[in-house]
């Protein structure tokens, strides 16, 4: 039996990337549509997602600019349709699954992300930015993943980073996936400055949030000293104190002797 489609359960309360929250309610009532409509799943969205985006990419690539980006342009702009429909389609119809959740990501970051770039930087003569540019969003995603894992918490939840909630702000509201939401418009227009401003905001972001990493582990480090330290000193005190209390804890044993005779 197919499932109800709930509008309200594909809906962020608050959406952290400036593009896609304002894009939210649009894009949950065109998941619903394609739901009830066309009778596709989270999963088949994903399929239909990919092969969009490869078509924008073999477009970019065969046909020269600039009808080649116009093509381009279109494919792309529907395939980000999918990409957002795809994760409400599975809210709004409670059909998450660990396999559709984790195609949708290699999808999108090992394949389409890494191709669009490539293929632009090859198509535009500047491949080495290109190649940077998938370099720098992937080392920045692992960084995350990998501070979140050794530290215990996303570097944007830390107490240091509230202190700075302005910038923290304006981090969270830049998101890759959310760029591609004007970057076909961006393609028609200038498509070499798609490259660049990647290349800026990606290493940008990459070695901002590394030193800042570093600060919160050397922190972290020089917390857990002063905390053996304490410790440390807490021990020697009780062991001071106990060997202070060791004589009086031993029994005191009093010997009576019978006095000698004087004649002896």
């Amino acid at each position: 039996m197919k499932k109800e489609f709930k509008l309200e359960k594909c809906l962020y309360a608050k959406n952290p990337v400036y593009i896609a929250g304002l894009l939210d309610p649009l894009t949950a009532r065109m998941a619903r549509f394609t739901y009830n409509v066309f009778g596709l799943s989270a999963n088949m969205t994903t399929v239909f997602t990919f092969i969009f985006g490869l078509l924008g990419i073999f477009a970019m690539y065969y046909y020269p600019a600039p009808m080649g980006f116009i093509v381009a342009a279109i494919l792309i702009t529907i395939r980000n349709l999918g990409d957002t429909i795809d994760g409400k389609i599975a809210r709004g119809t409670d059909t998450f699954s660990a396999v559709g959740g984790f195609s949708d990501i290699v999808s999108d970051w090992i394949f389409f992300h890494a191709g669009f770039f490539i293929i632009l930087g090859m198509v535009t003569g500047h491949i080495i930015i290109g190649f940077l540019c998938v370099t720098g969003y992937m080392s920045r995603e692992f960084t995350r993943r990998m501070f979140t894992l050794k530290y215990g918490e996303k570097i944007t939840d830390t107490s240091e980073a509230k202190e700075i909630s302005g910038i923290v702000s304006l981090v969270r509201k830049y998101d890759l996936g959310s760029l591609f939401w004007i970057i076909p418009i961006w393609m028609v227009i200038h498509p070499v400055s798609i490259l660049y401003f990647t290349l800026i905001m990606e290493y940008g972001l990459l070695f901002g949030e590394l030193a800042f990493d570093y600060m919160l582990f050397f922190k972290m480090e020089k917390n857990k000293s002063k905390e053996i330290e304490k410790n440390d000193e807490a021990h020697n005190l009780i062991e001071s104190v106990e060997e202070d209390l060791e004589p009086l804890s031993q029994p005191q044993f009093k010997t009576n002797e019978p006095p000698q005779s004087l004649t002896e």
